[in-house]
């Protein structure tokens, strides 16, 4: 089986994966982790929007590569893959580094969190590094910054609009601001960076990846 059916077959089963793990997340795990407690609210996680935005991408390009060949796909689907793997790696990271020490590992990676925090992320890793042909040259790494930076700037802008909150109406969710805002602000720069590591690190990884000899496999 050569690599781009193979790479194709992986979109197919990341799609499929995360839309199943969407729906069990409302209706059977309600009360274990993203998706669970404030239903639709939850979109206002970076978890959720990161493995929203994998699992549209992955679908996105079995589309586009049945409509257009393998020799005809476009680069902004090259792009997109790009950036929605390293919205996952960077809710790995943030969880792995950050949330898990902080909070309880055990919840991090309870009921769905297992799935959103740490399963479908390895996935898209994985499928990336693995099978995406395009070369992503270093300048455009630093694309790999722009989901979180929109994310912060929606963040910050809808506390600064209605302030931070208390109980289920805060708006810090996350907590950057509890240390006060030089400290969020630090927090923030420091996920963007994580965001353009993770892109390098991708890109690494995929140009290592490149070395095995998929062509005559079966």
């Amino acid at each position: 089986m050569k690599k781009d059916r193979i790479r194709l077959i992986s979109n197919v089963v990341l799609a499929v994966f995360f839309f199943t793990v969407w729906i069990m997340s409302f209706f059977l795990w309600r009360g274990e982790g993203a998706l669970a407690g404030d239903g639709w609210k939850d979109l206002r996680y970076f978890t959720v929007e990161s493995n929203l935005f994998v699992g549209i991408t992955a679908l996105l390009w079995v589309i586009v590569r049945l409509v257009k060949g393998r020799e005809k796909l476009p680069r902004w689907i090259a792009y997109l893959k790009y950036l929605s793997t390293v919205s996952v790696f960077v809710t790995f990271a943030v969880v792995l580094l950050f949330l898990g020490p902080i909070s309880d590992y055990g919840m991090m990676y309870h009921g769905s969190n297992f799935f959103f925090h740490l399963l479908i992320p390895l996935c898209a890793i994985a499928e990336w590094v693995l099978f995406d042909e395009g070369e992503i040259s270093f300048r455009e790494s630093f694309f790999a910054m722009i989901p979180s930076v929109l994310y912060g700037v929606g963040y910050f802008s809808n506390i600064v609009v209605n302030g931070i909150g208390e109980g289920a109406a805060r708006n810090d969710w996350y907590y950057f601001l509890y240390w006060g805002y030089p400290i969020g602000i630090v927090i923030s720069v420091v996920i963007c960076v994580l965001g353009w590591g993770a892109g390098l690190a991708l890109r690494a990884m995929n140009r290592a990846a490149k070395r095995i000899p998929w062509e005559g496999r079966v």
